[in-house]
């Protein structure tokens, strides 16, 4: 062996025992700071079947008026779908329960979700703000028409109506005055719900995607005993007569073939279903909107008058869907004045306990 060679090797082994006397030497620092085995390593928690609960922890958010909202809530789950979640709005503080407004929103049936609507910047604090004067908010989400067409979306609204209704003690609830709240598709599915109170036919499917194969075949219903009706409904801009707006969305929203799309209309049409059981309803709709003719709401309410169902409307002058207006100051007086008129309305019928 050359004498460069020699020197090479023996300077590596110097740099080594070096190493080998720092890591040593730390050893006692890292088992101070990793006791017995650090969390990262820790056995995972077995059960003794397969695990089928999300347990991925979902933070609270705080809004003003000491209000949390609570996201990603999963309220049905079923075979060959995402699961289906709600945001909910409620005071951090104990007292007594709460009317329950659940906002369904719009978008052509195709689109959108929970926390957007129309040009409200921030929609979740919007309906924080409802939360403040006394209530408990539930905003959620539904299969869209590429997903599942009609009547999945309805059965999903009555399956949220269930799953809230049935967690009330655990959420705050007042679990005898439930009121429904939609913008444009939004509004059709939530005056669909109010309209069709126990009618078997939208009966929610059972949330199966997280049980075993045999809890799969007992599961008969998503909690029948579990009231779907509600004591009210607000409806914005709502698409009510499936005839006379685009017929593209609605062929797609019902899984029908252009002429072939009478009877599903009618099935989704929420004035087939209007009795003197109905609740009482609040529909707003703006003169100049362009996408849900203004006799779309004009057509609703004398469908209500006639069972005798109290319900009250409020035009928006100059007013398009969304409540969007001809500049930014006639949409932000639009806008405005939909959401006090709202809010008022749910006052005046649901009277909550103040904050």
């Amino acid at each position: 062996m050359s004498a460069g060679r020699g020197r090479f090797q023996g300077r590596a082994a110097m740099r080594f025992l070096r190493w080998t006397d720092i890591a040593l030497l730390s050893l006692p620092l890292l088992l101070s700071l990793c006791p017995a085995r650090c969390d990262a390593q820790a056995a995972p928690e077995i059960l003794s079947k397969a695990a089928r609960d999300d347990v991925f922890a979902r933070g609270a958010v705080s809004f003003p008026g000491g209000i949390v909202g609570f996201h990603g809530i999963e309220f049905a789950n079923l075979v060959g779908y995402r699961p289906i979640e709600l945001d909910m709005y409620r005071s951090e503080q104990p007292g007594p329960k709460r009317p329950l407004v659940i906002w369904v929103h719009g978008g052509g049936w195709s689109r959108g979700d929970a926390r957007v609507s129309g040009a409200y910047k921030d929609w979740p604090a919007v309906l924080a703000s409802l939360a403040a004067r006394g209530y408990v908010v539930a905003a959620i989400d539904y299969r869209l028409s590429s997903e599942a067409p009609f009547p999945a979306a309805i059965q999903d609204v009555k399956a949220a109506i269930r799953f809230v209704r049935a967690h009330a003690d655990q959420y705050g609830i007042d679990s005898q005055h439930v009121f429904v709240w939609g913008g444009s598709a939004g509004a059709q599915l939530a005056v669909l719900a109010a309209t069709t109170c126990g009618v078997a036919e939208f009966e929610p499917q059972p949330s199966t995607g997280r049980l075993s194969h045999a809890e799969m075949a007992n599961a008969k219903s998503d909690d029948p005993t579990v009231s779907d009706c509600v004591q009210g409904a607000v409806g914005w801009y709502g698409v009510y007569d499936l005839t006379i707006v685009d017929q593209a969305m609605v062929e797609t929203y019902l899984h029908c073939i252009k002429g072939g799309c009478a009877s599903s209309m009618r099935r989704a049409d929420p004035r087939t279903y209007v009795n003197a059981s109905t609740p009482p309803m609040f529909l707003l709709h703006g003169t100049a909107d362009t996408t849900a003719p203004p006799h779309e709401m004009t057509e609703m309410e004398e469908a209500l008058q006639r069972a005798g169902v109290p319900v009250k409307t409020l035009w928006l002058k100059g007013a398009n869907h969304g409540w969007l207006g001809a500049t930014p100051d006639a949409t932000r007086a639009a806008s405005l004045k939909a959401l006090d008129e709202t809010f008022a309305y749910f006052d005046s019928i649901a009277k909550p306990a103040k904050q």
